[in-house]
């Protein structure tokens, strides 16, 4: 996908919490839970229908540099969860970029802490791509939402302090302070059926891992580990 200047814009933004978007006020409650170890490492094949579509849509897309590995992506984030997917919505269109709004449920708080001000509500917002079809592509998405949980790496989009530039106009800034949204577009991973995957983002040419935090999560075998890892590495 090849994003002109603006696109570009987005997509950096997008990836470090500075979007804005429509009123997510009757998306799911994510309730405070404890998830197992058991829970995070088993595999759900099918949940490949949901993450395989979503990645495809965003090859060859111009991103922001990704963390180093997965402490640093712990330090970058406002919060790091394990949660499950409760629903998709179209967000808004940005320039030429559709975006969607996913809801976490069953939400473990792993390092940080929620935005005080969302209750409990987790809202992260992503790049889907083109605009086209969009009721028909969340329609599908919705058809094989994921059973399995995610680690997901977030910042929210209130702390505008690591991405705003200096002198920035505050009308160049649509960031949303209702909604979460990735530390990079590689700091989503799920239990594969090998080891820990990231999901979402593409990978080489061989299906190798890129290097940062997409390589460093990938070494992990179970999701578990990385869950652990960023316990360990709490700021």
């Amino acid at each position: 996908m090849r994003l002109g200047i603006f696109g570009l814009a987005v997509g950096m933004l997008m990836t470090s919490a500075c979007l804005q978007g429509a009123n997510v006020k009757n998306s799911p409650v994510a309730e405070p839970t404890s998830v197992s170890a058991a829970e995070l490492d088993k595999n759900f094949a099918d949940d490949a229908k949901f993450y395989a579509p979503m990645a495809a849509r965003m090859e060859g897309a111009l991103m922001a540099r990704p963390p180093a590995d997965v402490s640093a992506a712990t330090q970058d984030a406002t919060v790091v969860v394990a949660a499950r997917i409760g629903d998709i919505k179209a967000q808004r269109v940005i320039g030429d970029i559709q975006t969607l709004a996913i809801s976490l449920t069953d939400v473990d708080v792993l390092s940080g802490e929620l935005e005080p001000s969302l209750g409990q509500q987790v809202n992260v917002e992503l790049a889907l791509g083109d605009p086209a079809d969009v009721g028909k592509n969340v329609n599908s998405f919705r058809a094989v939402l994921p059973k399995g949980y995610g680690i997901w790496f977030l910042r929210w989009q209130g702390d505008k302090k690591p991405v705003t530039k200096k002198g920035a106009s505050p009308s160049e800034d649509p960031a949303d302070s209702s909604l979460y949204a990735l530390v990079h577009r590689q700091s989503m991973f799920t239990q594969g059926r090998n080891g820990a995957v990231n999901p979402i983002a593409e990978h080489d040419h061989d299906g190798g891992s890129l290097p940062g935090l997409q390589a460093d999560g990938e070494r992990f075998s179970k999701l578990s580990e990385i869950a652990d890892k960023v316990r360990a590495s709490k700021k």
